[in-house]
């Protein structure tokens, strides 16, 4: 470890990729009063769309940028209108963001309302040209320099030691598939940041839209067809795998890197000493365990509220009704369990969820000592699953679909037993698949930095085999409630849009009254 030529890239990179300084010019302002009521606003939204705060941001440049698209045509007004919520909503750092960035964001839009004016595709075509555009604004507003460079040298170091047994491969899609487990395991990107990074690659055009703005129909049926590529890419049957293989050495990286940073005085003593940044690894995985057992606890809360509030209004609207007007009376008791028990369940997950030990930091050191060493890591290999017949096909398939008629079975067997209504039944089942879905998500942000594998037992495997389907089942539920949430119906299409309207108002009134005041000054 001690100044290798990959230490000290690794050091250069977190030197030339500083925060930027942007040149002195006029910036871009909100008035505080206004940034205070509109991050109360953003704050109280989150909790009812439950989203990884990595992606919150992202988010939120989509759900402004669909609502400015269907108010205004001119895409200057929608960048500056974007930009300033995104400022008042505490997204970006207000003051500091230069006023030229207002003309590349209306660039990106008015290129998006060139090709989305064509039709070229289905409404998933045009929902998905938003996400590719809302992470293209997000990349303009938000430096990522670092990130880019950090995914680049952790691509460098591994691309060699990851190779793939039992399917026919090409080199190409190789480093491919290689290149998105990096920045999936490395900075947590989603399908949406990914696709994005393929189409710069797939159609350079895109990003010079001066060439083709005259004429955009070839472009609009070229992104069609891109796009199909691009979930084939992301969507590759060994993807996780290739995570999973990847993974060690990107927990790593985030480790050195904030090793290094932390003291950029004393990097150069780390790197000179390898017990020096053992002892360092070792100090900053403890840190690391619990901000996790704290991030636990605040996903847990947020998972409460979300159940507690989704399980009232289903109670009020769709419970308490269908009980009355099918058995003339209302079943309290299971309308009681109903109500707390999603919330407890949350409550019990977030208690007992196990963080990694001294194993887990142990790998992390000797995974870093891989990246920071003259040779290659060491070579890991991807097994592709072996080809079965349809016979073998059919049965398994078979024995899966019957752990869900076993699972949900019993389930609702134990509930009969207690008296519990078909209506009671039904919402208990459904929001124990929810719970389950999101202890399922809390558990696997806690294991972020978990890069050892747990041992299988004989009761792992049974709580598998009851436990799939309820968490399939949840995150089907999960998606679907994402696009009926009454909450976020209610926020996005009633309340949103006069209450940004009326901060609108707001602070031209606070600027208008400020001129008025700096005019009575001598």
């Amino acid at each position: 470890m001690p100044a290798t030529t990959n230490g000290r890239k690794l050091q250069q990179i977190l030197i030339e990729n500083k925060p930027r300084d942007l040149e002195e010019e006029d910036k871009i302002t909100v008035h505080a009063g206004i940034s205070r009521i509109a991050f109360f606003y953003e704050r109280i939204r989150n909790v009812v769309d439950y989203k990884d705060e990595h992606l919150i941001r992202k988010s939120a440049i989509l759900r402004i940028l669909k609502r400015q698209l269907l108010l205004e045509q001119d895409p200057r007004v929608i960048a500056e209108r974007l930009i300033r919520e995104l400022i008042a909503a505490r997204y970006l750092s207000n003051g500091v963001l230069p006023v030229f960035l207002i003309d590349q964001v209306a660039w990106v839009i008015y290129k998006y309302q060139l090709v989305s004016k064509i039709n070229a595709g289905p409404d998933s075509h045009q929902e998905w040209l938003r996400a590719m555009v809302s992470v293209e604004i997000e990349d303009i507003l938000v430096d990522s320099s670092k990130e880019k460079a950090l995914v680049s040298y952790l691509f460098d170091r591994i691309s060699k030691s990851v190779k793939v047994r039992g399917e026919a491969l090409d080199e190409s899609e190789l480093r491919l598939q290689i290149y998105v487990a990096c920045y999936r395991t490395l900075v947590k990107a989603d399908d949406e940041i990914l696709g994005y990074k393929l189409l710069r690659a797939y159609l350079p055009e895109w990003l010079a839209p001066q060439s083709w703005m005259d004429d955009p129909r070839p472009i609009a049926e070229r992104l069609v067809a891109v796009e199909h590529r691009i979930k084939q890419r992301l969507h590759y049957s060994l993807s996780q795998k290739f995570q999973k293989a990847v993974k060690s050495w990107a927990v790593a990286l985030n480790f050195l890197v904030e090793c290094l940073s932390k003291k950029p005085d004393e990097a150069s003593l780390l790197l000179e000493k390898p017990e020096a940044m053992q002892v360092a690894l070792a100090r900053l995985a403890s840190e690391k365990y619990a901000s996790a057992k704290t991030r636990l606890r605040r996903g847990t809360v947020r998972a409460m509220v979300y159940l507690l509030l989704t399980k009232m209004i289903v109670a009020l609207l769709l419970e308490v009704p269908i009980e009355w007007y099918w058995y003339q009376q209302i079943h309290f008791e299971a309308l009681l369990v109903n109500l707390l028990f999603p919330p407890f369940i949350m409550f019990l997950v977030g208690v007992f969820i196990k963080l990694p030990g001294s194993d887990n930091t142990q790998r992390i050191q000797q995974a870093a000592e891989e990246l920071l060493g003259d040779l290659p890591p060491v070579t890991r290999m991807i097994t592709a699953p072996r080809s079965r017949s349809a016979l073998a096909v059919s049965l398994l398939t078979l024995t899966y679909l019957l752990t869900f008629v076993i699972t949900f079975g019993l389930i609702w067997l134990i509930l009969d037993k207690f008296e519990f209504t078909w209506i009671s039944s039904l919402i208990f089942v459904f929001f124990l698949c929810l719970v389950s879905f999101f202890a399922f998500r809390l558990r696997l942000n806690t294991r972020e930095s978990v890069v050892v594998d747990g041992k299988v037992t004989l009761f792992n495997s049974l709580v598998d085999f009851f436990s799939i389907p309820i968490l399939r089942a949840g995150r089907w539920l999960s998606q679907s409630i994402n696009r009926i949430n009454i909450f976020l119906f209610f926020f996005d299409f009633i309340f949103e849009t006069p209450y940004k309207f009326f901060l609108s108002l707001l602070e031209e009134w606070f600027a208008f009254a400020k001129e008025k005041k700096d005019e009575l000054q001598p």
